[in-house]
């Protein structure tokens, strides 16, 4: 009788790696300036209201661009004389605010890949519990009879190798997403930081 057992944990750890591609797209360095951007508060009605409760923040078409879909335009003159006054220039396009946003620093980038590593540490759980529902079915199987020892042990070989592979996958696309948000000269001094050591 053939293994099947480990078919399952392939098919969850092929998931995991595209819904963290998917994730990842997200990961950007002009994130490092949403931050900023979200802790603006504007008072509508005497009230203080955050960005995010007014309007839609999203990345801009460049790193140094964010743009927010303000939902009622009626905002959009008092959320604009906030985010001048925390010192970002802004242009008005209808509905939108467009953001003109300096270059991050490296601590704030830094934040950015703390981020995208927090992401990455979960999608290495998703695999590790896709390991291990596989080899816990293999070996119940085997304490009710249904296969033998030599099946359970091919399982949990075969899980054991899908889990390296997918993990390196992740590692990968997680040191490339961080040499695209750091850029060149900034990777170099990442790379030599203590941070860098345990991460990879």
């Amino acid at each position: 009788m053939a293994e099947q057992y480990s078919i399952q944990a392939e098919t969850l750890m092929k998931s995991a790696i595209e819904d963290y591609i998917e994730i990842i797209k997200e990961i950007q360095a002009s994130n490092a300036n949403m931050t900023v951007i979200k802790g603006i508060r504007v008072n509508i009605s005497g009230k203080p209201r955050r960005l995010v409760d007014i309007g839609d923040l999203r990345t801009g078409e460049t790193d140094n661009k964010l743009q927010v879909l303000v939902f009622n335009t009626d905002h959009i003159e008092i959320l604009v004389d906030q985010i001048n006054e925390a010192g970002f220039e802004t242009n008005v396009d209808g509905q939108f605010v467009n953001i003109d946003v300096p270059d991050p620093t490296f601590k704030q980038l830094m934040e950015v890949v703390d981020d995208l590593n927090r992401r990455k540490n979960s999608a290495i759980g998703r695999l590790t519990k896709a390991k291990s529902e596989a080899t816990t079915r293999a070996r119940a199987a085997v304490e009710n009879e249904f296969i033998d020892l030599a099946i359970a042990r091919q399982t949990s070989n075969r899980c054991q190798e899908l889990f390296e592979n997918n993990e390196i996958k992740i590692k990968k696309l997680t040191l490339d997403k961080v040499k695209s948000i750091l850029g060149h000269e900034n990777f170099k001094k990442y790379k030599y930081s203590v941070h860098s050591r345990w991460r990879y």
